[in-house]
């Protein structure tokens, strides 16, 4: 029989990889030749297809069309106008994660309303991988990676699936202990001020805080509570409300809203901590550079990336993972509480 008749076997990648205990994402790149991978490793592969009785060729070919080796980093569109730290350090550790791996990073923008830029990715299989950097209550981009059973994970906890890839910073922990941390102090009246209530980190921040105050034999008084807060003018509004009813600290649920805050109370005349404590949820540069320091909660975001792009590159390459990992955090007491 000529060679060119040769009855060739047929091997899968997920084969080659089990059989020789790496990756099929190794596997993949060493018959493409694309991605960083090293040279005893690739002919390692390519010496098992041979001694198997496989066309190097056609599962060349295959790998080629089936792997893009990049990911798609899915991030709300209104957040292109906003300076974040947070997202640029995790968008830092996420990079750096998917560079060790040979996978190289695509931005996509969407919101409830527009998700093409996802879904164009999706169909023209740009992406191996999707990770979403905010998890919403209802959130049209996790229902669109689902209908194209792509491998994804989120930064954040999905509601509606425990089971998902998800790394998340111990929001509900914080908010408990530096809640609790102020009504050791003393305080009894504090007034909460939070973001929208489609995300899920802003939920588990207030959940912490009730908690807080519940073990602490405090009832929670809805007049001191306002949530779904989304800009400046609501900021004003929230603070204006919350003032009428005397509270001796504002809890914040985030930087943004905290600057804010102790703006306005210093433009009023109130002293900060003198005649009224503040705390923020999330730290940030823009908190230490404030007149007086704000007490607030320090996550490492730089650290979340990378634990989020580990999570869903692991699990892309078949091997045993914990679908949801929880990063710790760190109460800074500063000149605004004490």
């Amino acid at each position: 029989m000529a060679e060119s008749e040769t009855p060739w076997k047929k091997l899968t990648i997920e084969q080659i990889a089990t059989a020789l205990g790496v990756s099929k994402t190794t596997v993949s790149r060493a018959l493409s030749g694309k991605g960083r991978i090293g040279e005893e490793t690739r002919a390692r592969v390519f010496a098992y297809v041979k001694d198997a009785g496989c066309d190097p060729s056609t599962l060349t070919r295959c790998s080629v069309r089936c792997t893009s080796h990049n990911l798609s980093l899915v991030i709300p569109s209104h957040f292109v106008q906003l300076d974040l730290p947070f997202f640029r350090k995790c968008m830092g550790g996420i990079c750096r994660m998917a560079a060790q791996r040979g996978y190289d990073i695509l931005l996509c923008f969407a919101d409830p309303s527009d998700t093409t830029q996802l879904q164009r990715q999706l169909e023209a299989k740009k992406v191996d991988g999707v990770i979403l950097a905010r998890t919403l209550i209802s959130d049209p981009c996790l229902a669109l990676v689902r209908t194209y059973g792509i491998p994804y994970a989120a930064m954040g906890r999905i509601e509606d699936e425990p089971e998902a890839l998800q790394v998340d910073n111990d929001h509900v922990g914080a908010a408990w202990e530096l809640t609790r941390l102020l009504v050791q102090k003393g305080l009894r009246r504090i007034a909460y001020l939070g973001g929208s209530d489609n995300y899920t980190v802003n939920i588990d921040r207030l959940r912490g805080y009730y908690r807080a105050l519940e073990e602490s034999g405090i009832t929670p008084e809805p007049e001191l509570i306002c949530t779904g807060i989304e800009d400046n003018e609501q900021r004003l509004d929230a603070l204006e409300a919350a003032l009428e009813r005397s509270p001796e600290c504002i809890l914040c649920s985030d930087d943004a809203i905290a600057v804010i805050v102790l703006k306005e109370l210093q433009r009023r005349g109130l002293r900060v901590p003198e005649d009224i404590r503040l705390a923020s949820l999330y730290d940030s540069e823009i908190l230490l550079n404030s007149n007086p320091t704000i007490t607030a909660v320090q996550f490492d975001a730089a650290a979340l990336g990378a634990a989020v792009g580990r999570l869903l590159l692991d699990h892309m390459a078949g091997r045993a993972t914990a679908n949801r990992q929880m990063q710790g955090y760190q109460v800074i007491l500063r000149e605004s509480t004490k």
